[in-house]
């Protein structure tokens, strides 16, 4: 492994699962977050397991904040996103999962119709709203000229 350390890396990783209260593993993820593109094929199943399984919110959050740091490099927590966009309690955890997939890349071209579906059928405003913000930024990223150009070209795919 290059960049960080292997033993703060555990340490984190711990941290993250094991953390002694909300703060430590808010603190392991934020941690994660900053070097997970150094170390992303470790920090980033950690940060997957956390932000589906923790039992506090604001360590869910946090999760979902480093998987967008790491960006593009985080690809494979495209289905947990997607999953926290559509079943996590939290309208905080659903608001951030729906931000956090517009920055995916192409990666996200999967989750295009559950963004649509937060868009239209999600309880919160909030979540509504990152949904439809995150569809207006990637229709002209995929080329489309429109958002419902891009859900026709998406539904027709199914």
């Amino acid at each position: 492994m290059s960049g960080p350390d292997k033993k703060k890396l555990d340490k984190m990783i711990w941290q993250l699962k094991e953390g002694w209260g909300e703060s430590s593993r808010i603190e392991a993820a934020r941690d994660l977050g900053w070097i997970g593109t150094q170390a992303a094929d470790e920090a980033v199943p950690e940060l997957i397991n956390a932000l589906l399984d923790d039992k506090s919110e604001n360590v869910r959050v946090e999760a979902a904040i480093s998987l967008q740091w790491i960006g593009h490099q985080a690809k494979e927590a495209v289905p947990a996103l997607v999953k926290a966009l559509r079943e996590d309690p939290s309208e905080k955890v659903r608001q951030r999962s729906a931000i956090v997939l517009e920055g995916m890349g192409d990666n996200v071209a999967n989750a295009i119709l559950e963004l649509n579906n937060a868009k239209s059928e999600d309880k919160s405003l909030l979540v509504r709203e990152a949904a439809s913000n995150s569809l207006d930024k990637l229709a002209p990223k995929f080329g489309y000229a429109s958002v419902d150009a891009m859900l026709k070209a998406n539904l027709k795919k199914k």
